[in-house]
């Protein structure tokens, strides 16, 4: 988010905003109220709700008694007055499936669409953001997920080939003129967890995905944020000189799997020192956790071995944290700061 000290325009908008995320928090409110809680005046107050009531986004609600004074107009905001749509592609059984979601500016669902697919590519993506376009017109912005990671705007590394060497977001945002974000899977996920389970957000916390079908990935977040690194490299654990093969084979080996990822906390954990490591996998239960956790502690000094969750719904973390990625294209990208 980008900071600037300040003119006339500017202070209209963050206003504009002040009184908007009011009113998401608590829903419905009074012009007083709204006032209290952002500290504007009730004139600016009045002033940026009917501004809001023109465009939709706000509507008024009922008159309220207020301890014996004039009845006060309650306002409430519309949640549906955008929607954003998030994208991102699976395998079952065999298949490949493009899972897209419909969601409004709170994150509830609206729609969905799973298409099977032949190949991940630009033209399967584009017939289904067409089609969800013509049906839902409030669509103001697009989120993708993917195994994959970007350097200068262009996919360097994805499970799909036919993506490898493209700039997803310049081509669908020239496209369909709306904003556009891609991000990893296991960035979506780490964000998705936080939120699902409300990890306390200070600190490092390192999300450890091991798909069926492909070499694992880890997502970081350091103190609420993604880090991604100089070139959004930074969680290709794979690339690790660890000696360690990370195939079906290792996987179906109980002793073989937990040293293997227990060495890769060991070097994850000397190098950035995490509170938690959540770690997800179809095939993990507890026993996995609790057997990685003990040789963990081993080759760590006393007290320095992160704690070691198990995420029982990657899907769910992918989704959540995707859907937050993609509604946060839509917040205003300035703020008023105080010069000294």
């Amino acid at each position: 988010m980008d900071s600037i000290g300040g003119n006339s325009l500017v202070i209209k908008e963050i206003n504009i905003n002040y009184v908007r995320n009011t009113l998401k928090e608590k829903e419905t409110a009074t012009k007083q109220q709204i006032a209290k809680a952002t500290g504007l005046s009730i004139v600016t107050v009045s002033t940026v709700l009917q501004l809001l009531v023109k465009e939709k986004e706000v509507f008024e609600t009922a008159l309220i008694s207020s301890n014996g004074g004039r009845p006060a107009r309650e306002f409430k905001y519309n949640f549906n007055y955008a929607y954003v749509l998030t994208l991102f592609p699976y395998e079952m059984n065999g298949d490949i499936i493009i899972h897209a979601e419909v969601l409004n500016l709170s994150g509830n669902f609206v729609d969905q669409i799973n298409l099977t697919v032949e190949r991940v590519d630009l033209n399967s993506f584009k017939k289904i953001i067409t089609l969800l376009l013509k049906r839902y017109k409030q669509i103001k912005s697009i989120g993708f997920g993917l195994p994959a990671f970007e350097s200068n705007g262009k996919l360097i590394f994805s499970d799909y080939s036919e993506l490898t060497g493209i700039s997803i977001t310049h081509h669908f945002n020239q496209l369909f003129d709306l904003p556009v974000i891609m991000e990893n899977d296991v960035n979506c996920a780490i964000l998705g967890f936080n939120k699902r389970k409300n990890i306390a957000l200070n600190g490092t916390l390192i999300y450890l995905y091991f798909p069926d079908q492909h070499p694992p990935g880890a997502g970081i977040s350091i103190n609420g944020e993604v880090f991604k690194g100089k070139d959004n490299f930074a969680g290709e654990v794979a690339s690790m000189p660890l000696g360690i093969t990370w195939d079906k084979n290792l996987y179906e080996s109980f002793d073989g799997f937990c040293h293997a990822v227990s060495k890769l906390i060991i070097a994850i954990s000397s190098l950035l020192n995490p509170g938690y490591i959540v770690i997800n996998g179809s095939f993990l239960t507890m026993e996995h956790i609790h057997a990685i956790s003990a040789i963990s502690k081993k080759g760590l000094p006393p007290n320095v071995a992160p704690n070691i969750l198990l995420s029982d719904n990657f899907t769910a973390d992918y989704q959540i944290g995707l859907s937050m990625q993609t509604l946060m294209l839509l917040e205003p990208p300035i703020k008023l700061t105080t010069n000294y």
